[in-house]
């Protein structure tokens, strides 16, 4: 590794993601765990980095994230300057090395993000509280939704119903040579996510915290020993298999329960019949195989009925 610059009188901060409050106020709240969330991947990964590339390179990541934060958050153009400095002095493999790092830092805080919102909506669905119209409305507060359209264009709840019945959404599965992310990549981040999710809940025992713990730290090492970028564009058998992954990971199992919330929602309004099954509420289609590059594209449409029953 290159000679170290001259010491700084930089102050550390006892976590790095202390700062987060600092650098986006708005972003998070008192009861929010975010800073916890991001602290906890950030600190796993900075003890994986230097397990795999030793303690300097460990060293100059924090380095450059704290004259980073303190850029951002004095507008000092002398940290900037040293930060330039300290990047341009490594060597093509430690900055290879770094580039990675931060580029799995950014990933892991995106994570810690998306558990943090859907923490932050089980306590406002938990509260009542749905006031906050910033918020994307979610399969959690359908009833509310429906609600609203009963009292605001005073509808009854069986105009609700026969509208809801001839309602389609339909979702369009694409696929592009431009993506880049790894199928294998992207099931090694939902597993981080499930991790953190199980490991701040309520009723977790000290074993269950000690193997989510080391099941994380695995996850975060394997995630950050793959090679994020595509060698090769996809074929389109590739893409075949990226659009069927979000079936097997997240479709199976999201639009059922999603259906059978609507028929909860309908209940608690008054109508005991359920949605028919006839009426697809959510089909998929496909653009995956066509668009390539000059290719005549087409479009493949597929109707999947959904059992709401468990």
């Amino acid at each position: 590794m290159a000679a170290p610059l001259p010491t700084r009188n930089l102050e550390k901060a006892t976590s790095i993601d202390a700062q987060l409050r600092l650098l986006a106020p708005r972003k998070v709240s008192e009861d929010d765990k975010l800073v916890e969330y991001d602290a906890l991947l950030l600190d796993r990964f900075l003890d994986i980095l230097q397990d795999l590339h030793g303690e300097d390179i460990r060293e100059t990541v924090q380095d450059c994230y704290e004259l980073s934060a303190e850029y951002e958050r004095k507008g000092d153009a002398g940290k900037l300057e040293e930060l330039g400095k300290m990047v341009t002095s490594l060597d093509p493999g430690d900055s290879i090395v770094i580039a990675k790092a931060f580029s799995n830092m950014l990933t892991l805080a995106n994570l810690a993000e998306e558990v943090q919102i859907a923490y932050r909506r089980r306590i406002k669905l938990k509260k009542g509280d749905f006031a906050d119209e910033n918020s994307a409305t979610t399969e959690s507060d359908i009833e509310e939704t429906l609600k609203r359209l009963i009292v605001q264009l005073k509808k009854s709840p069986e105009e609700v119903f026969d509208a809801l019945k001839s309602q389609t959404v339909d979702l369009v599965l694409t696929a592009h040579p431009t993506q880049s992310v790894r199928r294998s990549l992207l099931q090694k981040h939902g597993r981080i996510r499930n991790c953190l999710t199980q490991l701040y809940a309520k009723d977790i025992t000290p074993d269950d915290k000690q193997e989510l713990d080391e099941a994380l730290q695995r996850e975060i090492q394997a995630a950050f020993r793959t090679d994020e970028i595509r060698r090769t564009p996809p074929t389109p058998q590739d893409e075949m298999r990226a659009g069927m992954s979000y079936f097997h990971e997240t479709i199976w199992k999201g639009v059922p329960k999603f259906l059978r919330r609507i028929d909860t929602a309908l209940k608690n309004l008054g109508i005991n019949e359920r949605v028919p099954y006839n009426a697809p509420l959510i089909q998929f289609s496909s653009w995956m195989g066509g668009d390539r590059d000059g290719e005549s594209c087409f479009r493949r449409t597929c109707k999947i009925v959904y059992f709401r029953s468990s």
